[in-house]
């Protein structure tokens, strides 16, 4: 009889591909590409990496009892920006207004991916029912947790894979090597 997948690397693996489709796809933007919305309550590429590493990382401190990088390296501070600030309810006018330095986006994103792959890897399986306070303030069991994560990583990255897509045709996954 084989093994059962491991929840562990199930949801790493998927963090993984979000990560590296993300970095691929912001390979060779331009900073108004980066910025870039559609219409005024679209959220631009970097906004979205901001907003997917916050959740990333608020997730996955709260289910292993660590500190957020946000915090504790000093990102909030660097950005500018509150330490409770996610990205969740924001107003149209305070997207439009997030413009830090791209170097502090995929900082940001690296750090939080790093510290996302090691507190995952270390999850107990007898934690995956526990509950855990989520994102959005509500309880629910670890693993429901990290599906609501895997799922908002998954729609971030078509979002920025799709814009992407409009700034430089289809052919850019190709050009990347992931397509």
């Amino acid at each position: 009889m084989e093994n059962p997948v491991d929840l562990n690397e199930f949801v790493m693996a998927m963090t993984e591909t979000a990560y590296v489709q993300v970095k691929a796809a912001c390979g060779g933007l331009t900073d108004e590409q980066f910025f870039y919305q559609p219409t005024p309550e679209s959220n631009p590429i970097a906004w979205l990496i901001w907003h997917m590493s916050r959740a990333r990382d608020v997730i996955t401190s709260n289910i292993s009892g660590e500190n957020q990088v946000w915090m504790s390296n000093g990102w909030a501070d660097r950005f500018g920006m509150d330490a409770e600030d996610v990205g969740i309810g924001d107003s149209p006018e305070k997207v439009s207004a997030f413009h830090p330095e791209r170097s502090l986006v995929m900082g940001y994103l690296d750090d939080a991916h790093e510290a996302t792959m090691k507190r995952i890897s270390m999850i107990p399986t007898e934690q995956f029912d526990q509950p855990v306070v989520y994102a959005l303030g509500d309880t629910r069991p670890v693993w429901r947790a990290l599906v609501g994560m895997a799922g908002d990583s998954t729609q971030h990255t078509g979002q920025i894979a799709y814009l992407r897509g409009m700034f430089t045709g289809m052919g850019w996954r190709r050009r990347a090597g992931w397509a």
